[in-house]
């Protein structure tokens, strides 16, 4: 029993691990030519033989020495690379909501509480100007003289306000 076959295996060699002289690939469309007979022997020369696999199994110049192979192969992810690109991008969108969740501005008057004390030099606008930026002035004197039965913009420093 031979293990000789008609065709080549095929096998496949990385490309890290391919031969730089020289890369061997078989050749399909005909059938390999018989040696010839020489003087009624059906054995030939090595030479012959040498010649008859060239033509059997063209040989092309591989890249030059120094020069690197390129190869194109698409982008595959597996199931483990989807679940990081998941969790990246879910980190990502985490980090931008964190940071747009403290540096939005707070309310002032929520933060103020719902008393002041009057300090020395303070004045119903001030009071007004420091615990409502955002509002008219206007409105939060006539709001704070009216919550605190106030008659008049007169303070005494130590006071107690109501705010709300």
């Amino acid at each position: 029993m031979s293990a000789a076959t008609e065709f080549p295996p095929e096998v496949y060699i990385p490309v890290g691990a391919r031969p730089r002289t020289a890369t061997v690939l078989p050749f399909r469309s005909r059938r390999p030519d018989p040696v010839p007979e020489i003087d009624g022997s059906s054995a030939g020369s090595l030479r012959q033989a040498a010649e008859q696999t060239v033509r059997t199994y063209p040989v092309r110049a591989a890249a030059p020495v120094g020069e690197t192979i390129r190869t194109t192969a698409p982008l595959r992810l597996t199931r483990r690379g989807y679940v990081v690109l998941g969790l990246v991008a879910a980190a990502l969108t985490a980090g931008l909501l964190g940071l747009a969740h403290a540096s939005a501005p707070t309310p002032h008057a929520a933060n103020a509480g719902a008393v002041v004390t009057v300090q020395d030099g303070d004045t119903l606008w001030s009071i007004a100007s420091r615990i409502a930026p955002e509002r008219d002035p206007r409105t939060v004197v006539a709001d704070l003289e009216r919550m605190n039965h106030l008659s008049g913009p007169d303070l005494r420093p130590g006071q107690v306000l109501r705010t709300r």
